[in-house]
């Protein structure tokens, strides 16, 4: 597993809040962040290292800039 998905759902699973759907669908959410942002070329990103520049290039690429 990549290091970013692993800290991710690790993150998902110390911090557990709503319901089993809501926590489901976090953890689908931030898998999908994960996936993204190397598909981007960001290699080798820890949880702690995102920033809102990386937010910003998700945004782009839904949008399709």
């Amino acid at each position: 597993m990549r290091d970013l998905n692993y800290q991710l759902k690790q993150l998902c699973q110390r911090n557990r809040g709503g319901s089993f759907a809501t926590q489901r669908d976090r953890g689908r959410v931030l898998d999908l962040v994960a996936n993204q942002l190397r598909e981007l070329g960001y290699r080798h990103m820890d949880a702690a290292s995102l920033n809102p520049k990386h937010v910003q290039r998700l945004i782009e690429r839904r949008h399709g800039n």
